[in-house]
């Protein structure tokens, strides 16, 4: 029907018209912002899960490198990685970094067969660093060292600056003496949990990456070639492959290979 020269406003035709293309427009512009959201949420996901996998490798990075620091030729110490698995590592190394003593603040039995080191007042706080666990098997360890004589002993006790120790020292050490803690640190890969954990000595498990899907890491002997089955005192290089989950279940899985610099 059409409209004479006087007439005003839309004919029911020119309405629907109308309303179909402005239906039109609506879902493109509805589809295209659908598409720009699931986008968003996708790349939010994997930034998310990437920064999750990063910092957990790189805090690994960090401490497998240290393995063994403060302990392989030391007397008294035993494989400097305890433990290995595909999803699981215990280690020996200092890797607090703490506990340096050196120069007139320490005082050592001037006698071998020594059980007791004592900090002086000065220095107090140093003791603090050494910690003793209800498993008295997971106690930082002890190492000492002058000159060629260095040696590991484990903390039994430890009472304001005296530390106990559960084995005696084989030599006598003058104040000059370095003095460091030594710690168990395992890391973990909690499938239950969808977690990476740390723990050291028996301070419990931390969760340090959640939303972890799966932790792979592989063991290589001096000579590059995989350890299959591992023999603990053959590692030299460790492989570590973290893979995390995003909200949206988007998955970052990154890859780096260690060698430690005292093994």
């Amino acid at each position: 029907m059409s409209r004479g020269a006087g007439d005003t406003g839309y004919t029911l035709v020119e309405l629907l018209i109308v309303t179909a293309i402005l239906g039109l427009v609506a879902a493109a512009i509805g589809g295209v912002y659908q598409v720009s959201v699931q986008a968003y949420t996708r790349s939010a996901s994997l930034e998310d899960a990437q920064l999750g996998a990063r910092s957990g490798l790189e805090r690994m990075i960090t401490e497998f490198r240290l393995i063994g620091a403060f302990w392989n030729g030391a007397t008294g110490a035993g494989t400097a990685i305890t433990a290995a698995t595909a999803t699981s590592i215990t280690f020996m190394a200092d890797v607090n970094g703490d506990t340096v003593i050196n120069g007139a603040e320490m005082t050592v039995s001037s006698n071998p067969n020594s059980t007791t080191v004592v900090v002086n007042s000065s220095a107090t706080n140093v003791a603090s660093s050494f910690d003793v666990y209800q498993t008295a098997a997971l106690n930082d360890y002890l190492y000492i060292a002058n000159g060629a004589s260095r040696e590991v002993s484990q903390i039994s006790g430890v009472s304001g600056s005296t530390l106990t120790l559960a084995t005696a020292l084989s030599n006598s050490y003058p104040t000059t003496a370095i003095v460091r803690s030594v710690e168990t640190v395992t890391y973990n890969f909690d499938a239950a949990a969808s977690s990476l954990t740390r723990s050291v000595g028996g301070s419990g498990n931390d969760t340090i990456v959640d939303n972890v899907t799966g932790l792979t890491l592989t063991y290589f002997d001096a000579n590059g070639a995989v350890l299959n089955p591992v023999t603990l005192t053959l590692i030299r290089e460790i492989q570590i492959s973290l893979t995390t989950q995003g909200s949206d279940g988007s998955r970052r899985t990154m890859t780096s290979r260690v060698r430690p610099r005292n093994l």
